[in-house]
């Protein structure tokens, strides 16, 4: 069983405990996860696995003026942490030294996101998720789809702790179905996702019927040549940008030349409809409120009506250059824009839909070229109206050009990759499709 708020908090203490005795002038951090997981995978509409597990992940880190050391365990009776924290005293020993390493953080602001966490997810038994699974290739049979996916669920806790007196123990649940659909021909695909804190909305029907919706619409794709296009992105291929950029706002690489964020804070690179967010308070993102160190995180704003507003700032980045340290969120919000999706078509005289990306990789830093696939749903537009299906394209693209000539954001966002990230579609010009992809 995963152990309860007061069991998970009398672990984190006895690490502390066991780690002061070995040895009393350390610095030591603990991270202790304890959740009860479940899954389902289905493929050609048929379930092929399920299963049950319960879960624990104990991380102790233990500091020697700058030498330190950190090792893990999924075993938290007294036994096993002593024997966890004697070895990580052994390394941290041993360890060279780090000048950029950080003391432990103290007492952080108490705080609580009621929206992180919902009963019925925990309360979710092995006949509801066979009810959620069965409405989801329910779809696929009746349209003579093959049809594959996952459901999987997460209910637990998530505790830090540290010997300059941080705690936090937060309460978590997640849910998320996935539905792929291909259609008997080999050339049409789609899918639908589900990803979510809460239980309320989610329904296995639904998702397959996008899924299969998208297959069907996609099937026989027509040849497309390969070029610079006015592209809509549905939410799951603008989340896959707006991720990318995220990751690239780092202001030690911006400080130190390595970036195409140097020198860009308080500049306007990217179009006026573009503004994303971080913010734990809000029950669409419901993302944890602290970071991995254990600091309080607060809401913020990276990009704001095409302005950057700031940069991620590690702790040890912001006391060498005397700043704030930003960031850490566990996820963010592409603000949504006022177009409806047809309307985002509607603009367009020539160009592609692009359901979602896949494979996506970094090619070049300093400009964000990104490259990845285009899947599950690639279509041509004409005159504003969608015409039919083609061919997949591998594309190479800056993510700061695409949002830099990106003139409209659909009026609705969706939670296209993880519970903590919500974009909607977007609209962007001169996209590079640079290739063809003969994948389906």
């Amino acid at each position: 069983m995963p152990l309860s708020s007061r069991q998970l908090t009398q672990a984190l203490k006895q690490v502390l405990a066991i780690a002061r005795g070995l040895e009393p002038t350390a610095q030591v951090f603990v991270a202790l996860h304890s959740a009860s997981q479940a899954h389902v995978r289905f493929s050609r509409n048929e379930v092929t696995t399920s299963g049950e597990l319960d879960q624990g992940h104990l991380e102790v880190t233990v500091q020697l003026g700058l030498r330190a050391a950190t090792s893990t365990s999924n075993q938290t009776d007294e036994a096993s942490m002593r024997a966890l924290v004697e070895r990580t005293v052994r390394l941290a020993r041993l360890a060279p030294e780090d000048p950029e390493l950080m003391p432990v953080l103290g007492p952080q602001p108490v705080m609580t996101n009621p929206a992180a966490f919902d009963a019925a997810i925990e309360r979710l038994d092995a006949k509801g998720r066979a009810e959620l699974v069965r409405a989801a290739l329910e779809p696929g049979r009746e349209q003579q789809l093959a049809t594959a996916g996952f459901l999987a669920t997460w209910s637990g806790l998530v505790g830090k702790a540290s010997s300059a007196g941080l705690l936090h123990v937060h309460p978590a649940t997640a849910v998320q179905l996935s539905v792929t659909a291909r259609t008997t021909s080999g050339t049409g695909s789609g899918r639908g996702q589900f990803h979510a804190r809460r239980l309320a909305g989610l329904s296995g029907r639904s998702v397959a019927e996008r899924a299969c919706a998208t297959a069907r619409a996609s099937e026989g794709p027509r040849r497309l040549e390969p070029g610079r296009y006015t592209v809509v992105l549905e939410p799951a291929a603008s989340a896959s940008l707006a991720q990318s950029l995220l990751e690239a706002m780092d202001q030690r690489a911006a400080d130190e030349g390595r970036s195409f964020f140097a020198g860009k804070v308080g500049t306007t690179p990217f179009a006026e409809v573009v503004s994303i967010t971080s913010d734990p308070r809000r029950a669409m993102t419901p993302m944890l409120p602290f970071d991995g160190e254990g600091r309080a995180l607060a809401a913020q704003p990276w990009v704001s009506r095409g302005t950057v507003s700031a940069l991620a700032t590690s702790r040890y980045w912001a006391k060498k250059t005397g700043k704030a340290p930003i960031g850490g969120h566990g996820g963010f919000e592409l603000a949504a824009g006022s177009a409806p999706r047809s309307k985002l078509i509607e603009g367009v005289k020539r160009g592609v839909l692009i359901s979602r990306f896949w494979y996506t990789n970094w090619v070049e830093a300093q400009n964000l070229l990104l490259t990845g696939l285009t899947r599950d749903g690639t279509f041509l537009i004409e005159n504003g109206e969608l015409v039919g299906p083609v061919n997949n394209f591998r594309f190479n693209q800056s993510v700061a050009d695409a949002f830099a000539r990106c003139d409209a954001l659909g009026d609705v966002v969706e939670a296209a990759h993880d519970a903590e990230t919500v974009t909607p579609a977007m609209r962007t010009h001169d996209f590079l499709l640079a290739s063809v992809s003969e994948a389906v």
